[in-house]
Parts: structure tokens; C-alpha cells; sequence
């Protein structure tokens, strides 16, 4: 009998503790799945935006944004991400028109106490606004003024600062946040790129969030919405 009841006693420990290493092992198994479309989606970058920083709206120049981080070198919106690299692009929507001068806009970059940069921007053929490519990343933390001219003149100077506030997630966190929203959706076997950007309401700059997008090979595309502070406020599936 004591016999007995050592056996059963041993029994009800050994199956506690296989069933404990059952429930380790599923949580573990949800987990890398979760972890492996983030990944995959963080390795098959098309674009993402680190940082957007841009100049007070009641400056006399009009909308002035400049944001920073990797890209395609041959973005296609195909679903089959390429090789990035580093840029950074400064993108003016003019509210004076002195600052257009010969159908673009010079610009005199100066980035902390470095040399002024010039950079002429173009028309964008698709928007009302003048853009420029840097050839480098210009980090989030760097203190950034604009200096505008045209025929020779000085028109006009603009200091650019961060939209997102100093606690809000990374792009990392953004992608990561929007891969388990369309978790089911999305999954290991989903050949596609990710894009990350940060949009801002021109008439509410305080207000910047995180837009999430992703294109598959076979063309269909989503998307995720995400906060500065994380919450997920929108997204393609209803």
C-alpha cells in the first residue's frame, strides 16, 4: 500500500512536470513565430523613416519637413525587398513664393557646428512640394537649420526639430507592434516588404504616428496605424 502510494505520488510529479515543459515549449513556439515575422519583415525593408523633423508652422517659409533612415536603392512597390541605404531627404511645400527661383528651391543645410551643405530641390512631379536627397543619415539628435535663398538672396532661415516626443517608440517598436496586429495574416511563409514611416497632420504637428504598410509578392498590401505611444489607432482590417 505504501508502495503504492509512492508510485502515485511520483506519477502526479513526473506529469506536472511534463506538462509544464508542454506549455513552455507552446508558449515558446507562439513567441518564435511572432519574433520570425517581425524578423522577416525587419529584413525585407523597402523603406522606414527613422525620425521626421520640421519647422515651426508659423514660419514664413511654408511646410518644411527633413526625415532620415534606409531605403531601397530601386524602391518597387513589389513585395521583394532589395539592398537599402542611408539617406535623408528635405522636402519644402512653399507658402513664399520668393523662395522659387528658376523652378527650384536652394537650400543651405548646416547640421550642429559642420560645414553648410547646399542642396537644390526640384519639383516634385506628383505634389506641390520641392524636394532634395542628402546622401547620408543625419541623426534624430543633430540641431538642423535651413537657410533658403534665391537670385542670390537671403530669404529666409528655419530651425527643424523632432515631431515625436522625446518618449515615444522607435520605428523598431512600430514594425514590431504592426506584425503581431496582422499576426495570421502576415506569417513565416508570406514573402513581402515593409515600409515605416511617420505621418504628421499639417495642421496638428503635435499629433505624429507611425504608418505601418506592407506589400506582398502577389500584390496585396496592409496596413497598421501606430501611435507614438503604441496604441494601435487604425488599420487595413476591419
Amino acid at each position: 500500500m505504501k508502495l503504492k502510494k509512492i508510485f502515485h505520488k511520483k506519477f502526479w510529479i513526473a506529469a506536472s512536470i511534463i506538462l509544464f515543459a508542454a506549455i513552455v515549449t507552446i508558449i515558446g513556439v507562439v513567441n518564435f513565430k511572432r519574433s520570425d515575422t517581425y524578423q522577416m519583415a525587419l529584413e525585407n525593408i523597402a523603406e522606414a523613416r527613422f525620425y521626421l523633423k520640421t519647422a515651426d508652422k508659423e514660419n514664413t517659409i511654408g511646410n518644411v519637413q527633413l526625415y532620415s533612415g534606409i531605403r531601397e536603392t530601386e524602391f518597387n512597390a513589389d513585395g521583394i525587398a532589395t539592398a537599402t541605404v542611408p539617406f535623408t531627404v528635405l522636402s519644402v511645400e512653399p507658402s513664399n513664393d520668393k523662395i522659387v527661383y528658376n523652378g527650384c528651391i536652394t537650400t543651405l543645410i548646416k547640421v550642429n557646428d559642420q560645414a553648410p551643405i547646399t542642396l537644390v530641390l526640384e519639383k516634385n512631379p506628383y505634389g506641390n512640394n520641392y524636394a532634395g536627397d542628402l546622401e547620408n543619415n543625419v541623426d534624430v539628435n543633430a540641431n538642423v537649420t535651413v537657410t533658403f535663398q534665391a537670385n542670390g538672396e537671403t530669404i529666409g532661415t528655419v530651425t527643424l526639430n523632432s515631431v515625436m516626443p522625446a518618449e515615444a517608440i522607435s520605428w523598431e517598436t512600430a514594425l514590431e507592434i504592426a506584425c503581431k496586429t496582422m499576426n495570421g495574416i502576415l506569417t513565416t511563409d508570406t514573402r513581402m516588404e515593409s515600409s515605416t514611416k511617420i505621418l504628421c497632420d499639417s495642421t496638428t504637428v503635435n499629433t505624429p504616428y507611425w504608418f505601418v504598410s506592407f506589400v506582398t509578392e502577389n500584390g496585396n498590401r496592409y496596413f497598421v496605424v501606430v501611435s507614438h505611444d503604441g496604441k494601435v489607432i487604425g488599420t487595413s482590417e476591419k
